[in-house]
């Protein structure tokens, strides 16, 4: 029996939000790598889980496989797909003349989300970075519902200093003219200016298990999603939108999806999918310099502030590796 004739490995890939992921689907790539790969949402993903069973491979993340240490789902990163937070840090007009760096963060109010998110993590980073000792200011506004408009109001009554979002929150926050940037990690460019090193976000996750028991799997998913990478950044976000519209996409308004994919365009890696040691290592550090809300997500990744972490253990650069050779 031939490769092409042996029945296709089934796999449970965790997406979430990843649109990246639906695009090797709708491509045929996974196809391609005799994957049969199952997309698992969110409510899905939690659905498997309470019924005791796991993911062996996600799109999530890299900030995951750190939690993953002390919540007894370690993980690997085996490829980024953004190597940029797409994050904007952003300052009142109001307060601007008094907050032009982290460093005036103190006794601040400041919306960022939940204190365990990217955006929070980033935030506080910034923070002890410049000297602040951890939770030197006051988180608001976290809420999910309605925050748009609270954030809005917020810096209208003065009771919003700094914001921390990401697309389309920032370009919305900017069209207001009540913000002006602080910190922009829009691009790879202007993360390594500001942190020295990439800070990867979305990648590609395994489970230690499965990446020694099923290498060969492993190594095909990994080419699939290069392949899409390649596919993406030689397409338009338009062709994209197209693309997706009857599934990841199916029921959005088709200006809105060309926009939310445009605007995070610049985060996607540029063929370099290694995670560096300076950049496990720069996540390591932030995540531990943050502090952690009384959420049970917030306390559980929180322990991750007593554990002594190998930035070597969190991922492997063997599968990108082994795809530059084979594409060369």
């Amino acid at each position: 029996m031939t490769e092409s004739q042996e029945p296709q490995f089934p796999l449970r890939l965790g997406s979430k939000a990843s649109w990246l992921a639906y695009v090797a689907q709708d491509l045929g790539y996974f196809n391609d790598e005799n994957l049969a790969v199952t997309l698992l949402n969110k409510q899905e993903i939690k659905d498997l889980e309470a019924g005791g069973g796991h993911l062996d491979a996600q799109v999530n993340w890299f900030q995951h496989a750190v939690f993953g240490v002390v919540n007894g789902k370690p993980q690997v990163a085996v490829m980024v797909l953004h190597d940029a937070p797409g994050i904007t840090v952003m300052v009142s007009e109001v307060s601007k003349s008094e907050i032009r760096s982290a460093a005036d963060f103190a006794g601040r109010r400041i919306a960022e989300g939940a204190s365990h998110s990217a955006k929070g993590i980033v935030t506080s980073y910034l923070a002890t970075r410049d000297g602040l000792p951890s939770g030197s200011y006051t988180p608001v506004m976290a809420a999910v519902d309605g925050r748009r408009e609270a954030v809005t109001q917020g810096l209208q009554d003065g009771t919003v200093d700094v914001l921390t979002f990401m697309e389309p929150m920032t370009s919305y926050m900017k069209e207001t003219g009540l913000v002006s940037t602080l910190y922009d990690l829009s691009t790879r460019e202007s993360t390594v200016a500001e942190f020295g090193a990439v800070w990867p976000a979305e990648s590609v996750l395994v489970t230690p298990e499965f990446a020694k028991d099923h290498p060969d799997v492993v190594q095909r998913l990994v080419n699939a999603m290069s392949r899409t990478l390649e596919y993406v950044r030689s397409s338009t976000p338009e062709q994209i939108a197209e693309l997706l519209s009857s599934t990841y996409l199916a029921g959005k308004e088709s200006a809105e999806a060309v926009q939310a994919i445009a605007k995070r365009w610049p985060t996607l890696s540029q063929g370099d999918y290694a995670i560096s040691p300076e950049s496990a290592q720069l996540i390591i550090n932030a995540i531990k310099a943050a502090p952690f809300d009384d959420t049970v997500s917030g306390q559980t990744r929180a322990k991750v502030k007593t554990v002594g972490i190998d930035p070597s253990t969190l991922y492997t650069n063997a599968f990108v590796q082994e795809q530059s050779v084979v594409a060369s």
